[in-house]
């Protein structure tokens, strides 16, 4: 699993940088990324999180573990598409609504998707290209 902006590919890279740009201007506490391109077993490892496979369908077995709803091939992170941040400091992740949305706009206003927006699993340190899936053909 990479965190590297220079692994997604080219237009994600360019929003990715606008984005960290646009936290700087804003003076929003300072974040980074923390993953970028995922590969598809990475990708696997982490659907498997709260389900078990039986007889080649996907159980779940535990609601609170799952992290994700896509399999394999079904994340902007495995076509370098996506990137999640997180904030420097001493937590990562603040349950600070007003600090998500900050972000989630600052990306939204670069023309970017934001996992805060999602209904179901909620990813607010998720940005992706709105358009990833013509990057899968």
């Amino acid at each position: 699993m990479s965190a590297l902006v220079e692994d997604l590919e080219p237009v994600a890279r360019s929003l990715c940088r606008q984005f960290l740009a646009s936290v700087e201007e804003l003076m929003l506490p300072p974040i980074r990324v923390t993953h970028t391109r995922r590969e598809f077993d990475e990708q696997l490892h982490l659907y498997a999180k709260g389900r078990k496979l039986e007889s080649g369908i996907w159980v779940v077995v535990d609601k609170r573990a799952i992290v994700t709803k896509a399999k394999p091939g079904e994340s902007a992170h495995n076509f370098g598409a996506a990137f999640d941040i997180c904030v420097v400091g001493p937590d990562p992740y603040p349950n600070d609504a007003a600090l998500w949305e900050a972000y989630g706009t600052a990306g939204e206003r670069l023309g970017l998707a934001w996992g805060g927006r999602w209904k179901g699993i909620v990813d607010r340190p998720h940005f992706e290209r709105p358009d990833w899936k013509t990057l899968r053909n």
